[in-house]
Formats: structure tokens, sequence, C-alpha cells
């Protein structure tokens, strides 16, 4: 009976791509008989708590540069540490490196590298010895994508270590091609946004590396008569509700702030399709994507260099990758799909079959239990 315990920020109920696999892959773990502790810091959720069959343990912290920094949490990890057969590192997240780095024995380790540290500046600087004497304690790192571990600088000595799991997100019902009357359950503003106009849906947190200000300059240069909903908070919301109104873009362009899953589920439903217009690398594979896939949904994104995103949405398969940063391109892409109802739903169904081949949430699930296995078992060097 493997004992596993996950080194993460954050836990549900607060929301991210990061925040989603760790749920998933611990709840899976659990399910497998492996007793699973997830250790993370204190937003949303407050105080430790039970995710089913799952134990959260969480601690306070102060913020520097978005990290989160405790010696609760650096000491907590240490003795959990002691009675786990496998520590599974959700990064980037420098206190969890710096405990890694000071395991020197005892259980298996496998860092899950969502990203490399971008945009830290002197931080970065600061933290790299600590982040390569945790990947040398290291037995395995996790990347989303081949297209990512190629180009990850730190990863370049350790590539022997390194080994490929996709993300996978939960199955959905088939969509139903069409635009229909969108719920009554939607927020009047909402509904009458979207009537009768095909549904381009994006979704993400509004920070800079999205490209939600892109999308929106995108919007003003359509030429098809579109509805562009965003959904999701951050902290540039405001400034992008100004752009919004300063282009008028108001009747193209709605952001829709958070939303529950099932208003959520509802818009994917609806969409004709999606677009991630994210223009940084920071954006390493895209759970949004592969959610909009797993809905059978076409897909306008990005050619970032040295992320998965183009991987993920394979162009002319299931959808359009565009240059990042280029609102004429992403609008071009955008009309090209809208105009030509059969190549979208072409489209859309490749979108459905490669998730349904690479996606999906048991086999990420699977493959990485797999792996503790054969960890535990000396099988993998």
């Amino acid at each position: 009976m493997l004992r596993v315990l996950h080194l993460g920020k954050f836990y549900p109920p607060d929301n991210g791509g990061i925040e989603s696999v760790t749920a998933a892959l611990a709840r899976g773990a659990a399910a497998a008989e492996m007793p699973t502790t997830v250790l993370c810091f204190e937003e949303h959720g407050r105080g430790d708590a039970r995710d089913g069959a799952v134990r959260v343990r969480r601690v306070r912290a102060i913020k520097v540069a978005s990290q989160p920094l405790c010696l609760a949490y650096l000491h907590e990890a240490a003795r959990l540490a002691r009675d786990a057969d496998i520590v599974h590192v959700h990064l980037p997240n420098m206190l969890a490196a710096l405990a890694v780095a000071r395991i020197q024995a005892g259980p298996r380790v496998v860092l899950h590298w969502h990203s490399d540290v971008v945009g830290k500046g002197a931080l970065a600087l600061l933290t790299r010895p600590i982040e390569r004497a945790m990947l040398r304690r290291a037995d395995k790192v996790i990347c989303t994508s081949q297209a990512y571990a190629d180009a990850s600088l730190p990863l370049r000595p350790f590539a022997s270590k390194v080994v490929v799991v996709p993300i996978g997100v939960p199955d959905v019902p088939a969509r139903v091609p069409g635009n229909p009357v969108p719920p009554a359950t939607f927020p009047p503003a909402l509904r009458e946004h979207m009537l009768g106009r095909p549904l381009v849906l994006a979704v993400g947190r509004l920070v800079p590396y999205k490209g939600f200000s892109v999308l929106i300059d995108a919007a003003t240069r359509l030429s098809t008569d579109a509805a562009v909903v965003i959904v999701g908070g951050g902290p540039l919301e405001a400034e992008l509700r100004q752009r919004i109104r300063d282009s008028g873009a108001g009747r193209r362009v709605m952001l829709a702030g958070r939303v529950d899953d099932t208003t959520l589920a509802a818009l994917q439903a609806q969409a004709s399709l999606f677009c991630m217009p994210s223009i940084e690398r920071s954006e390493a594979f895209g759970v949004a994507l592969i959610e909009a896939m797993a809905h059978g949904l076409a897909v306008v994104a990005t050619r970032i260099p040295g992320s998965g995103v183009a991987w993920v949405n394979s162009d002319g398969e299931t959808g359009i990758n565009v240059e990042p940063g280029r609102p004429e391109a992403l609008a071009d892409a955008i009309d090209a799909l809208l105009r030509d109802a059969a190549r979208r739903e072409k489209m859309a169904r490749g979108a459905r079959r490669r998730y349904e081949a690479l996606f999906t949430q048991e086999r990420s699930i699977n493959t990485v239990l797999a792996l503790y296995r054969q960890l535990a078992a000396g099988e993998v060097s």
C-alpha cells in the first residue's frame, strides 16, 4: 500500500489548472487505495479538510511575487514526507522545491513540471540553486508535453528523468452542433449578448500572459457577427473593461467574470468555437483548451515558442494556430471557421477524437499511478 504526499500551492475550492490536476491525481490515488495527503497554502480554502478520502493540510502564508512563504510549510513537508512512499511536487513552487531539496532519503520524488519559473527576474536567479538541488534529488520529472520539456533550460541536464504525461480532464456529454437559444438560467445580460449570434468562448484568469487584450482587439476586426465571451476573473479585469469601452468592442465582447461549473458547461455546449489567445510561455499546456476539446469544440489558439499549446491544438486537425500577439491573425482564423461550418465541424470532431486519444482524465491518472508503482518497486531508474 503506497502512501502519497502531494506538495502544491493551493487546492480546491481554490481554482486553477494546477489545482485541478493536483486534485484529480490525489483523488485518483486515494481511489486506488493509496492513502493520500495534500500539503498546500490557505487562500479561499481555509484550514485542514477532507476531500473524500484525501487529507488536505493547509498552512497560512504571506505572498511575495505570487509565491506563498512560511516556515510551517517546510516543517510540515519534512514531517509528512517521513511517512510517505511517494512525494509528488507541483511546480513552480519554490518553497516546495526547497522542501524537496532537503529530503535526504526515503520516499521517491516525482516533480510535476507544469511550467518553468517565468517572469520572476532576480527572484528566479536567487532560487536557481534550489531548483537544481531539487532536480538532482528527484527520481522522475513529469512534463505535460515533449515540446515544453525540450524547450525548458532547467530540465536539459536532467532529460533522462523526464517522462511526458499529458494532463487529462473529465469526460462530458456529447455536444450537439448548432446555436440554440441560451438557457433561461443565464444572467439576462449574458443571454442578450449571445442571442442569435455564434459564440466564441474564451476561459482563463485575467492575467497578462492569457492574451485577452489581443482577443479584444481581434474582436473589433471580425467580419462575422460573433459574440465573444471571456469567462474568468483576475487582476486585469478593470483594465480589460476599459479596453473594451475605449475600442468600442462592447457589442462584440463580454467579460462574464467567474461562473459556476454548470454555467461554464452550458457555455461550452453553446459555443461555436473556443479561443485561447495566450501570448507567453507561462501558458504551458492549457487545461481550458482540452476541456473545450472534450466538448467537441474547434479551437483557435497560438503558436507560443516552447509551449505545449500548439501541440495540444493540432493545427488543421482540431483547429487553427496563429502567431501570438497578432489580433489580425486571430480575427482571420476566427472568421475563417465561423464562415465555414463544414470545416469547423470537421475540426470539432477532430478535437473530440484527440481528446479521447490523449487527454482523458482516466488515462492521465492511470499513467501517473503506474509510475508510482514502478518507482516504489525499483523498476524505474
